[in-house]
């Protein structure tokens, strides 16, 4: 390895998803010079050396076609790869970046591992003959090994949220699961710190292994056999129960977690809440599908609009998201039309599930499975077709 270590630049709004670039950079024998903002980049680009840059796509952001054609125009970063990490990867500004020089792109949903190992090896073709190739030290085999391969399996990923609660968000995550583990494997994780919302909706005991037990969980071992198994079929990976519990697991652990079970599960179903941190926005960035609920009042209607602007400012395509008004009744405020018309977005509906829909919550029994040909079921399923025809398709008919 040479005396100094080749330097990546690396452009990324997240603190704590520097950090982790940092640490897989360093075991790779590669430094990082870490900038928040392409317009940050741009301004210290003359003093900065680096071999490579990693640049981690925001929308509209106006300084990063700028930022790729200074690079290739400095004489100091002569040929250096360019890679950029981006949500959407047919978007216009990042199809202009690379027509601007930008070397290749990754979708967002590729693990960091992938993503270093990938600028590694585009680092080390770009170096002249003579160079030395940066040696890994230190590196796990499971992270060597990952590399070149999406954190992701084939399992689809449903993520339900919202920006309100009391809207049924949990009992339409575990009422999804149910239905859907009639006949294929599913897995649902409640991604909700300090409420423990899947140890009461399924009515598990205290004592159940939660995500905080389960984080440190070797690779080796098939995580799907290692969660509860609640009798409608579904395995559950609850939040912990006791609040002090909450912050002992970094979000990023638990979303390698989520991302291990797509591995090994047809549907993860995680119940994300009203969650848009780091870890949150993580996994809507990376859901097949992403069911935002909502009631239909003008509070609510006004809230997902707000989460659906939230949503385009990170570029997750609209195709993937669908809008579920729940408890519908025929006095609300707000028709399907009307909302549809509000939010610039086709709305589902779902009707209230009366008194037997209350009593499924409060007493740990979701009601898809204690009374699955009610009508409340049945347009549950119905709705699991409508947001994945995928899904829908392997449903027990």
């Amino acid at each position: 390895m040479p005396d100094t270590p080749h330097r990546v630049l690396v452009v990324s709004r997240q603190a704590s998803r520097s950090e982790t670039i940092a640490k897989a950079l360093h075991k790779r024998g590669l430094a990082m010079v870490a900038f928040e903002t392409t317009t940050a980049a741009a301004a210290s680009l003359g003093d900065t050396a680096a071999e490579a840059v990693l640049i981690e796509v925001t929308a509209s952001d106006a300084q990063l076609v700028p930022l790729v054609q200074q690079i290739r125009a400095s004489a100091a970063h002569p040929g250096v790869p360019i890679l950029l990490v981006a949500a959407d990867e047919q978007a216009p500004l990042v199809v202009a970046a690379l027509e601007a020089g930008a070397s290749e792109i990754l979708p967002r949903s590729s693990s960091t591992q992938t993503v270093v190992e990938t600028l590694r090896t585009r680092l080390v073709a770009s170096l002249p003959a003579t160079a030395a190739e940066p040696e890994v030290t230190g590196a796990e085999p499971a992270a060597v090994a990952e590399a070149g391969v999406s954190r992701q399996g084939p399992g689809e990923l449903w993520v339900i949220c919202g920006p309100r609660g009391g809207v049924g968000r949990t009992a339409l995550a575990t009422n999804f699961a149910v239905i859907a583990a009639e006949s294929m494997r599913v897995a649902l994780v409640d991604n909700v710190p300090r409420f423990g919302s899947a140890l009461m909706a399924f009515n598990l005991p205290p004592q159940t292994p939660t995500w905080v037990e389960l984080a440190e969980l070797p690779l080796e071992e098939d995580i799907l056999d290692r969660l509860t198994r609640h009798p409608s079929g579904v395995s559950v990976l609850p939040a912990p129960g006791r609040p002090e519990l909450s912050d002992s697991v970094a979000p990023a652990a638990v979303g390698a977690l989520i991302y291990r079970l797509t591995k090994v599960a047809d549907l993860v179903v995680v119940d994300q809440g009203g969650r848009l941190d780091n870890g949150g926005i993580d996994l809507l960035e990376s859901a097949d599908h992403m069911i935002l609920v909502g009631t239909p009042d003008n509070p609510g209607v006004v809230g997902l609009r707000g989460w659906l602007r939230i949503c385009d400012q990170l570029q997750i395509p609209r195709q993937r998201i669908s809008v579920v008004l729940n408890c519908v009744l025929p006095y609300h405020q707000v028709d399907a039309e009307r909302a549809r018309r509000v939010l610039e977005q086709p709305v589902l509906v779902l009707q209230h599930g009366g008194i037997d829909g209350v009593r499924s919550m409060s007493g740990g029994e979701p009601l898809a499975w204690k009374h699955p040909s009610s009508r409340w079921a049945k347009a549950m399923r119905n709705l699991v077709g409508q947001i994945s025809p995928t899904i829908g398709a392997k449903l027990k008919r």
